[in-house]
This record gives C-alpha cells, sequence and structure tokens, in this order.
C-alpha cells in the first residue's frame, strides 16, 4: 500500500509552541492572522498544523523543497548582495480562494439536492477565521466523472461586490461572484474547459455529466433527474430536502434543445446578467476531480486551496517522493557547501512552520549565517515575537491593495499591511515584492495605493514590481509586459520610494534593475537578472562618493560579493 502524502506528514510533527489551551481541548492556533481555533482531531486552514489530544502538532525535522538560490532571487536586493541562499520550504499554506455562490444555490449530494447553505450547516464542527467560517460535514456530491466524491470543506465568508445571474435554459438561475470558474464548450465533441463566469457568453453551452453512479448498484442519467428531479431520492436512498417547484422550468418536449455529447450534456444559456450582491457567500471543496455541480451544472471548487497542494490536490501525493529528512546541522552543513550567507525559510508559507524554522535557524546563526523569512505577511505579534531572535530579513509579498481581492485569495488585506509594518517597527530588514498582474491589481490607483501605503511606513523599504507569467492554473491573464513594470515603477519613484525595482524581465527594464545612491545618484550596484555586475557599496554600507548611508544588511567585506555568477539556483544534494 503506498503512503499518502497526509500519512508521512502526520508522522513528521512535534508538539508546537505557538498556540493557547480554549475549552473542551479546542486550541487557537495564533502561527498566522488566521488564528485558527481548532477542535480536537481537527486541522488548521494551512492542514499540516492540527490538533492531537488538545494539543498542537506542527511539521517537524524535513524539507520538500530545497536549493541554493542567489538572494537576489528572493528577492532581496539590499541584503548580502550577490552571495547564495540556502532556501528550504515545506508544505502548507494558510490561504484558499474566494469564489463563491450565493447560499440558496443548489447542489447535488447524496443527500440529494441541497442548498449551500444547507451544506454548511450539516457540518458538526466549524472552524471559524476572521474573514471566513468553514464547516466540514458528512457529505458528498457528484462530480465531473458522474461519482460522489467527499466533500472536504464548505466556506462561509462576507461579500460585497459584482455578481453574476447565469439563466440557463430549463434550469434554475444561479448567482456567483464573477470570477468563480463554470464548465463550458462550443460543441459535443469538444471537451470541456473552465471560463470565469464574467467571461460567458450566449454561444457557450453549459455541461451536466450524462450519467450519475451513486453506487456499484445505482447509477441515473442526468436527462431524468431534470426531468423530475425528485428522482435524485430515489438514486441516493434518502429523503432529499423539498425543491420549491416554481424554480423549474418545464423540459417536456426539450430533448432536441439538450445537445448529447460522448460524457455530457450541453445547456444553452438563456440569459447572462449581472448586479451589485452584499452578503455571505458559499463554496466548498470537493476530493479528486475538485468540482462539483452548482443548479446541475458542472463548476470549479475552491482553486485556491490547490495552489498549496499538500493533502488538497491528489495529484499533490507525488511530493511524497520529494519529502527530505533533515537535520538543523545538516542543513548548515549544505549552506557552507554552496557557499550561502543566508538560510531562508521559503517556497510555502513559513510561518506556518516557524517551530521547525527557528530550530534551523539556531543552528545557523550558532555558524554566522543570516536567517530569513519570504512571507505573504499575514503574521501575528506572537509569531514575530517568536521568530525575531533569529532573523534578520523579511520579505513581504504585497499581493494587492483591495480587500476583496486579498479575500478572494484566502487573506485579509489589513491582516497584510499590519504584518509589514510590524516587520519593519522590529527592527528587520523588510523588502516587498508585488506581483503585477494585468486586470488584477495593475491599476494606477491601486500600484499607487501601494506604493503610498510603503513610503508611510519607510521610503527606504525596496519595493519590487515583478511580472506576472502564465503557470500551473492560473492560465488566464496575460503575461506581464515591460510596460506596465516600469509605469509601476514610476509610480512608486513618484511616491517618494527611494528603491524601487522592475524584476525579472532582464534587460528590458533599464535603470530599474541597479541600486543607484539616493544622496548623489551613483550608481552603487548593477545588476542583470540576478546577476550582480558590479558592486560600489563600502563596508560601512555607504555610497563610496557621498558617504550616503544605504538602508540594508550589507556584507562588512565588500569582497564577499560575487560578481558575474551564474545566476541560476542551485540543485542541493
Amino acid at each position: 500500500m503506498s503512503t499518502t502524502i497526509g500519512d508521512l506528514l502526520d508522522t513528521l510533527t512535534v508538539h508546537g509552541e505557538l498556540y493557547k489551551k480554549l475549552a473542551d481541548n479546542t486550541i487557537e492556533c495564533y502561527a498566522c492572522g488566521h488564528r485558527c481555533k481548532i477542535r480536537e482531531g481537527k486541522r488548521g486552514i494551512c492542514q499540516v498544523r492540527f490538533n492531537d489530544g488538545g494539543e498542537l502538532r506542527v511539521p517537524w525535522g524535513y524539507v520538500a523543497a530545497l536549493q541554493s538560490d542567489p538572494i537576489e532571487k528572493k528577492p532581496f536586493f539590499h541584503a548580502m548582495p550577490g552571495t547564495n541562499a540556502l532556501t528550504f520550504g515545506m508544505l502548507g499554506c494558510d490561504f484558499h480562494c474566494g469564489y463563491c455562490f450565493t447560499g440558496d444555490t443548489m447542489v447535488v449530494t447524496n443527500r440529494g439536492p441541497i442548498s449551500l447553505q444547507e451544506a454548511f450547516e450539516l457540518g458538526d464542527t466549524v472552524l471559524t477565521r476572521p474573514d471566513a467560517d468553514i464547516s466540514f460535514p458528512e457529505l458528498q456530491a457528484i462530480t465531473s466523472s458522474g461519482v460522489l466524491r467527499k466533500v472536504k470543506g464548505v466556506f462561509r465568508h462576507s461579500y460585497e461586490g459584482e455578481m453574476i445571474n447565469i439563466k440557463p435554459y430549463y434550469l434554475p438561475s444561479i448567482r456567483c461572484t464573477s470570477d468563480h470558474r463554470v464548465y463550458v464548450t462550443n460543441h459535443e465533441d469538444m471537451p470541456p474547459w473552465m471560463v470565469e463566469a464574467r467571461e460567458l457568453r450566449k454561444d457557450h453551452f453549459l455541461v451536466i455529466p450524462r450519467t450519475w453512479l451513486f453506487s456499484a448498484y445505482e447509477a441515473v442519467d442526468a436527462m431524468e433527474v431534470l426531468r423530475n428531479h425528485e428522482a435524485i431520492a430515489v438514486a441516493a436512498l434518502q429523503s432529499p430536502k423539498p425543491v420549491i417547484s416554481s424554480q423549474w422550468h418545464e423540459i417536456d418536449d426539450a430533448d432536441s434543445q439538450f445537445i448529447q455529447g460522448k460524457d455530457f450534456y450541453l445547456i444553452p444559456i438563456e440569459e447572462i446578467g449581472c448586479e451589485n450582491f452584499s452578503g455571505p457567500v458559499f463554496n466548498m471543496e470537493v476530493e479528486e476531480e475538485h468540482n462539483y455541480l452548482a443548479g446541475f451544472l458542472l463548476v470549479s471548487n475552491c482553486q485556491n486551496w490547490l495552489t498549496s497542494q499538500a493533502m488538497r490536490d491528489p495529484s499533490s501525493d507525488v511530493s511524497v517522493n520529494y519529502i527530505r529528512k533533515i537535520s538543523p546541522n545538516e542543513m548548515v552543513q549544505l549552506a557552507k557547501r554552496t557557499n550561502a550567507s543566508t538560510v531562508v525559510s521559503s517556497y510555502n508559507e513559513p510561518l506556518i512552520t516557524s517551530e521547525w524554522a527557528v530550530e534551523i535557524f539556531k543552528e545557523a546563526k550558532a555558524n554566522g549565517l543570516m536567517c530569513a523569512y519570504v512571507s505573504n505577511g499575514n503574521n501575528t505579534p506572537e509569531v514575530m515575537d517568536y521568530i525575531r531572535p533569529y532573523i534578520s530579513a523579511y520579505k513581504v509579498d504585497l499581493k494587492c491593495m483591495q480587500d476583496k481581492n486579498y479575500r478572494k485569495l484566502g487573506g485579509v488585506l489589513q491582516n497584510t499591511l499590519d504584518g509589514i509594518k510590524r516587520a519593519h517597527d522590529m527592527g528587520l530588514w523588510v523588502e516587498i515584492v508585488t506581483l503585477t498582474i494585468p486586470g488584477f491589481n495593475d491599476s494606477n490607483e491601486e500600484l499607487w495605493d501601494a506604493a503610498r501605503f510603503i513610503a508611510g511606513v519607510s521610503r527606504d523599504i525596496p519595493w519590487h514590481v515583478t511580472a506576472f507569467h502564465k503557470d500551473y492554473k492560473m492560465t488566464d491573464p496575460d503575461n506581464t509586459d515591460a510596460r506596465t513594470l516600469l509605469r509601476a515603477a514610476e509610480i512608486g519613484k513618484e511616491a517618494g520610494l527611494r528603491f524601487v525595482y522592475a524584476g525579472n524581465l532582464p534587460g528590458q527594464v533599464g535603470e530599474y534593475e541597479d541600486t543607484f545612491c539616493p544622496g548623489c545618484n551613483y550608481r552603487l550596484i548593477r545588476r542583470s537578472g540576478y546577476v550582480i555586475r558590479e558592486y560600489h557599496i563600502t563596508g560601512e554600507g555607504a555610497c563610496p562618493k557621498c558617504s550616503t548611508r544605504i538602508p540594508g544588511v550589507w556584507p562588512s567585506d565588500p569582497s564577499r560579493v560575487v560578481l558575474n555568477g551564474l545566476g541560476i539556483p542551485l540543485r542541493v544534494h
């Protein structure tokens, strides 16, 4: 029997420190800003911190990603430039998505068609977070393969904004946030694909799996269910909650209007509307195919839970092959062999694995290495007090400046803004990166908001505006072009930031790859991608021309800065 990633990770744990006990063996974890209240036997939003008999268990003793990077790749431009950073990561993430439906949306389950609101209320355990509640019902839902799959969680959070009203022929309307993915096709021979609700067109067909398997012995044809939705009760062998008949269109004599593909019925769209909405919205995560039937139509489940992969996406079980058990001493020896000046916790969200990171950092500091975090900034005062004695630098991904978009990613904007200010006020060297995504956060207004916020904390904080490129399951926006990065960098300069960098398009952004003295404009560091071409900062961290102090963490011996290095990560063996 093969070992799953969940089986393995649960053995690689120790009792944690970043929590407090509540009543009834419930605990409150404060490794990140969600402050999950975790009941006995349950997991936090990250999936890797869990309650074992009233005690918190946390990841320990392994890495899932390990390589020696140019420190500029993190990116840190003002922290030990021209050196390597031994970078490690574990598994788990504290963000999830916000693609949601209204609570009255019907979903097809082993209990019959029930609303998302009802599905949420079926959970005997509800995990309360600052931005959302998560219910864990004993429930199964029909997916694209036409079989029942376990519902891993139902999410509820508050939403205010645009809602798309999709009215198919013969079926009830459904309302969802404009970014929710819906499966469509243009032809019976063409496999369905996902589009955001806002991108639906009248020439799209919505899809329904033709055959639904409720057990090894019980299968129904979707057409029969659509003719008489109560037939699903017979298939499920349970009495469903009643569905109001007025919600349903007659489908007598409508067979010809349902295009019959090989595996799916194709449903034409009668109308697509848009309305403003304020109130609770819902979504759920389903095992295996990661989709379900909303109003009998196939839709994607909560996608951002998949970006962290571990114990969410079944394909993540291949991560078992990459788990590397390791000791802090072995980590330090690897850093020395790769001439690393710094040890960095990154790749996943390091806040949720802080206990293990600190154990490594203790050994690293004792051996003269700098330590750093690359984080989403969703921190708490408790976790920052915990890691502060061991780290010198803290890089934060500031994703956008709209709270509604942060909530789509499972976060709260103010938590990140507070986290940035907290790190700076604690005396950590802070750098901020914003991945500039077309149509998401690249408007002048949003870029100005980000730049002004950073300048309000400190004009000396470097701001990196970097280019998005299509990858994994985020393939909808266009790649970011150099003009967008240059526009963002100019906004940063105009807002008063002294150090603004346009990243990951080497040779296309001119002077925004380099560091200039804010006193005399002398070029202090010339870069090409992650390679240092010239370095002129003194051992005292000052400009050699005018003696202006340059904020950052600089090597006392400038000769340690490697010029014209490889500029690429090194796999660590």
